[in-house]
């Protein structure tokens, strides 16, 4: 069992969604695919109506990649951000940079 990713997050930033573990298939190896699904980590910042969600696809595929999304106002069909990945490391990366307002402010309407 592995425990939860430890993430860097600002205040403004409410956790939805939470699945994303410390479990990296670079490092660990492909036996525990099944921690890598669709449903990794959704965060929601409500005063500026963002989320930024978390993913797997395929889910449980070894071949698969992170898609990290940045979502204004539920707009699921046209995100601000899209960021496919194979590497742990980028994702954290990026999440840690989306949450910081000096990032998302640009998108605070």
């Amino acid at each position: 069992m592995y425990g939860l990713q430890p993430l860097r997050l600002q205040a403004g930033w409410r956790i939805e969604c939470n699945n994303f573990t410390e479990y990296d298939i670079a490092v660990h190896g492909k036996q525990d695919c099944y921690e890598l699904h669709e449903d990794l980590l959704q965060l929601l910042n409500e005063k500026a109506n963002l989320i930024i969600d978390l993913g797997w696809y395929p889910s449980y595929d070894e071949n698969g990649n992170y898609l990290l999304l940045l979502i204004k106002n539920y707009d699921w069909n046209s995100p601000l951000e899209k960021i496919v990945s194979k590497s742990k490391s980028e994702i954290v990366a990026y999440i840690e940079k989306w949450v910081d307002w000096r990032f998302w402010g640009k998108y605070d309407e």
